[in-house]
């Protein structure tokens, strides 16, 4: 597996994780937030998700999103050493997750501009764990040496 599959397999990983999170907060928890799913829906069809496709549509774009992000961390990372690499991960996920929030605010984007308190933070702790889970899938995938095949 080159480094574009190893850090397309480690952002989806990161990325199923990290809806397992968002959904969680959702539906157990009762939040009311904004899911990365509706942040894709509302980029796919200019609205929130209508129906259970749409809602399934976006989620599989969101995750295949996440994924693009894991391959550009995976050609990013050997430019640095792999010292701290969980918490390189960590600052990505969470940097990643200010400048996504940034775009839709400047962009006065409807739905994505306006925030609750619930979830800047529920989006966030996605994002860190996003960007722990991609950094040590990645290492894994990397130190496994079936991985070159």
């Amino acid at each position: 597996m080159d480094r574009f599959f190893r850090g397309l397999v480690a952002g989806i990983a990161g990325g199923v994780l990290m809806n397992v999170w968002d959904l969680t907060t959702y539906y157990l928890l009762g939040l009311p937030i904004l899911r990365y799913l509706d942040w894709a829906s509302v980029i796919l069809f200019g609205d929130l998700p209508q129906t259970h496709f749409q809602a399934g549509y976006a989620l599989i774009v969101q995750i295949l999103w996440v994924g693009l992000l894991g391959v550009v961390f995976a050609y990013a990372l050997p430019q640095t050493t792999s010292r701290g690499y969980l918490l390189k991960g960590a600052f990505y996920g969470i940097i990643l997750g200010f400048f996504v929030y940034a775009i839709p605010v400047l962009l006065e984007t409807q739905y994505l501009s306006d925030f609750t308190t619930a979830t800047v933070l529920a989006n966030h702790s996605g994002g860190l764990l996003w960007g722990l889970t991609l950094a040590q899938t990645l290492r894994r995938l990397e130190s496994n040496p079936r991985a070159e095949t």
